[in-house]
């Protein structure tokens, strides 16, 4: 199948990898970093000066962009739209909010194009490995028809309601990660002051009751003080936000206070990865 791919971070440059391994032609723009564009031509895939020419030589389109605002300058961008092929399918996978969501679903099913919410969680190495977790807002019959080139990206599927139904639950999905990891930071600061062994504690916890898989899979890369970003620390304070902006009129003490720890990382680390935020309680 053809693919135009739009966002080549972190999480994009490996599913766009991923893709040209399973033998799908990918079509990809030119971007001011040269590097991902560079290396997945020397894959095989096709450079395109601007959005609107892959999408017109593609059949689907695959985005994955930073936050609504990228979902509205590209995706709504009018020769985008107009490049797109009726009957093409749009497969959206930023973490986005619902109503972005919704907005653009609109603009693209008015044109006859269909459309797949459908942002992934599991990280860089989840996109490295082919493992994401997909929560996808739309229609069966096109989750069958995009399953295959979802499966070269990912291993669960889950379809989870209609247009903006992903991208909600990727936001709950996002603020409990975000608690999880401060939560779990804690529980570390703690540890160390009592010189508890690290490796007995994450064995221990992962068979009990306080498990989680930011405690199994973050805690020695907090104590190292590793945060090469997997998950820009920047935008796990968006997918807060969106959670809190989706809960307004909800009592969200929890996740107010979350959020304000993660704004207050993000003034000195917010390139780093989310993990970073533990440096708040880790002093």
């Amino acid at each position: 199948m053809e693919i135009a791919f739009i966002g080549l971070g972190a999480m994009g440059l490996p599913m766009a990898k991923r893709l040209i391994k399973a033998e799908h032609g990918l079509h990809i723009i030119k971007h001011r970093n040269p590097l991902p564009v560079e290396e997945l031509a020397s894959m095989g895939a096709t450079v395109h000066e601007h959005a609107a020419d892959a999408v017109l030589a593609c059949d689907m389109i695959i985005s994955i962009l930073p936050s609504d605002k990228e979902m509205e300058s590209v995706l709504l961008e009018e020769s985008v739209l107009e490049s797109a092929k009726p009957g093409a399918l749009l497969l959206e996978m930023t973490s986005g909010s619902p109503q972005m969501m919704k907005k653009v679903a609109k603009a693209y099913m008015d044109k006859g194009i269909r459309v797949l919410d459908a942002p992934v969680s599991g990280g860089t190495t989840g996109a490295e490995q082919g493992t994401l977790t997909l929560m996808i807002g739309g229609k069966q019959e096109d989750v069958e028809e995009a399953k295959p080139v979802m499966e070269a990206m990912g291993k669960n599927f889950f379809l989870v309601g209609s247009y903006g139904a992903g991208k909600a639950v990727k936001a709950i999905n996002q603020l409990l990660a975000a608690v999880h990891m401060l939560a779990s930071s804690e529980a570390l600061a703690i540890a160390e002051s009592l010189e508890v062994d690290l490796n007995m504690l994450n064995e221990v916890v992962g068979k009990s009751s306080g498990g989680s898989w930011i405690f199994a899979n973050k805690l020695k890369a907090v104590a190292d003080g590793q945060f090469d970003p997997g998950f820009r620390l920047n935008l796990m304070k968006k997918d807060v936000g969106i959670a809190i902006k989706e809960g307004e009129g909800i009592s969200l003490p929890l996740s107010t206070l979350a959020y304000q720890l993660y704004e207050m990382a993000a003034l000195t680390d917010g390139d780093q990865d989310f993990a970073a935020v533990s440096k708040l309680i880790r002093k």
